[in-house]
């Protein structure tokens, strides 16, 4: 089933995780064949792509980004003074109102915490619902919602940002989890925080970002010696790799200090690479500068990534906190053991002595330093974690998750149409959404009326289901059938049976007189069977009309496509009217028209359904 999918950021980026994961979602949903856009704002890492003057007086322009190859509908939006490092959305419920409509979107997938946009969407969202429920729009909306959810840790936040984070995770959150179908958490550590919040454990889906397997695949032949050559990289040493964005949480600078630890080590060189946006990433590069064992790159592209990874040995991250750790995942899918300190959702992605080593905390330097020797000299304990990493890290390659994803939401777009009614065969044929008007089930069938089908299914364990469009429904036939033919082959079988009955002693020499004197003389249940025999004749009239009585056929003929008529008992009248009603007054039940054609009801009976 194709989605129209919406996939809602406070703004794009190269470099951090969770506008990556926002984007790539983008991306392989479009990949899977479903149409799918990223709903941003105007800035891009903090600057403005596109400005308020080239917008004009549209609350949104769809552009076609050529750097990140997606489709995305910029928003009109501001950065905020209070929460800080975020942006705001203008006019958001009108915004998303004429976008969901223009793009027909039936899928909003929100990210991040701390801004307008999760929030706004879960108004709009129950907006939608209520409207329905109410008689007014009638089209699906599925919501699903990823935190990238992290702890307000009093290491990281000022008391008066962390008390405000935690008034937003009590108000708004818990807000956007009793709306949202899906939430999608990265860890099990997260799911099991959601269910404090009061989210549903089965509502919580585990999406843990993935690796992004179409880059692997796009720069698979690329020379990794390029980069080495291009950074004079020493190209005897075993690489040990920092690669994230420069910034104090992500703790580079301890890595500085376990480099500084092994500067007696030649075989041994670190390289730091990732975005600079701090004063932190100026002093932690002018201490880069001072060590001969420390190559500095900074920002890199796609391809040096991939080449980057390719080159290292080891992967090193001493983050103070962290979500997940995308980076690490697409070390690991290339069969590189991570270094870590452990901390958040890193316990979880890297198991100790499993992908990796974990170390005691992001201030333990000579434990990452005695972890970085002992895998330099240990080749067969490299090999084992690095066979164990490519091995967790393929599991979760996003081709695979977002495929498995989209199944989980087209199960939700089904709860929420009512097409879950439908058999697993019928719903599997379905290339877009139907809305469910009405369903009604009597005996072994059942009567499905979608927005743009009719849908009627028989059987249990061998079901069959007949699909009649609605414009193809061309008229009603109210019937009442009976059997004449089953009662006039009796009464020809009973004929047949009393002449041969009081014909058979007249002719004494046939055969069928013989038999009839021989068993006459056997008795059943103390009765000679010839005083049955008797009597034989009446059973097929008497058996005939029974049937007879039992078959009469009360009930519906639908005139389509088919070559027969669809029969429908008398017991389906409600959903008859339904029907017709429906037809008739030609009223709008979704934002598109229930589309029917002039249904004509006749009286006549006899048609053999």
């Amino acid at each position: 089933m194709k989605m129209r999918i919406g996939v809602v950021m406070y703004q794009t980026s190269s470099s951090k995780g969770q506008e990556l994961v926002a984007q790539r979602m983008v991306a392989y949903f479009r990949r899977c064949g479903h149409d799918a856009y990223l709903i941003a704002s105007v800035f891009h890492d903090g600057t403005e792509s596109i400005t308020e003057v080239s917008m004009g007086e549209k609350e949104y322009v769809l552009t076609d980004d050529k750097q990140l190859e997606i489709p995305i509908i910029r928003v009109g939006s501001f950065t905020s003074r209070w929460p800080p490092r975020r942006v705001i959305f203008k006019d958001s419920i009108y915004t998303l109102e004429k976008i969901v409509n223009e793009f027909k979107l039936n899928v909003l997938i929100t990210h991040s915490t701390l801004w307008n946009g999760p929030e706004e969407v879960a108004k709009f969202v129950e907006w939608r619902r209520n409207m329905k429920a109410l008689g007014g729009y009638r089209d699906v909306l599925v919501f699903c919602h990823m935190s990238h959810f992290q702890e307000p840790s009093p290491h990281r936040y000022s008391l008066v940002e962390r008390s405000f984070r935690i008034a937003w995770n009590r108000l708004s959150l818990r807000t956007i989890l009793h709306v949202a179908n899906l939430v999608l958490v990265v860890t099990p550590y997260e799911r099991d925080e959601k269910v404090k919040m009061h989210a549903k454990r089965e509502q919580c889906y585990l999406f843990p970002g993935g690796v992004d397997d179409y880059s692997f695949a796009n720069f698979a032949t690329t020379n990794p010696q390029e980069l080495s050559e291009k950074y004079h990289i020493p190209p005897d040493a075993k690489i040990v790799t920092y690669l994230g964005t420069i910034e104090e949480r992500k703790n580079p600078k301890a890595v500085l200090e376990v480099a500084e630890k092994l500067l007696d080590r030649p075989d041994i060189h670190f390289v730091i690479a990732g975005r600079e946006e701090s004063e932190y990433a100026d002093q932690a590069r002018k201490r880069a500068a001072e060590l001969r064992n420390v190559t500095w790159l900074g920002e890199i592209s796609a391809k040096e990534k991939i080449q980057l990874i390719k080159l290292s040995y080891l992967n090193i991250l001493l983050s103070k906190m962290e979500a997940l750790g995308l980076a690490q995942l697409e070390f690991m899918f290339q069969g590189v053991p991570v270094i870590t300190s452990g901390v958040g959702g890193q316990s979880w992605i890297i198991r100790n002595d499993e992908e990796g080593v974990h170390v005691d905390g992001p201030k333990d330097v000579d434990g990452a330093a005695r972890a970085v020797k002992d895998l330099t000299d240990d080749n067969p304990k490299w090999h084992k974690l690095s066979a164990k990493a490519k091995h967790r890290a393929t599991d979760l390659a996003l081709t695979k998750l977002i495929t498995q994803l989209g199944a989980a939401i087209i199960d939700e777009i089904e709860k929420e149409s009512g097409l879950s009614k439908l058999s697993n065969e019928v719903r599997r044929t379905l290339s877009e959404p139907e809305i469910v008007l009405n369903s009604w089930s009597h005996g072994s069938r059942r009567v499905v009326l979608t927005s743009k089908r009719l849908f009627i299914q028989r059987g249990r364990i061998s079901r069959s289901t007949v699909e009649l469009h609605s414009s193809d429904l061309k008229s009603i036939e109210h019937i009442r059938k009976y059997p004449w033919r089953l009662l006039l082959v009796s009464v020809i079988i009973s004929s047949l049976l009393f002449t041969q009955h009081y014909v058979s002693p007249i002719i004494s020499g046939s055969i069928t007189s013989e038999m009839f004197l021989t068993l006459g003389t056997i008795p059943v249940l103390g009765i000679e069977l010839s005083r049955i025999l008797a009597v034989l004749w009446a059973f097929p009239i008497i058996g005939a009309f029974v049937v007879f009585l039992l078959q009469v056929r009360k009930g519906y003929a639908l005139h389509g496509a088919t070559l027969k008529p669809i029969y429908l008992p008398h017991s389906f009248r409600d959903a008859i009217a339904f029907i017709r009603d429906n037809q008739s007054n030609n009223e709008p039940v979704t934002n598109q028209t229930l589309y029917g054609s002039n249904l004509t009801f006749t009286n006549e009976g006899g048609v053999d359904a």
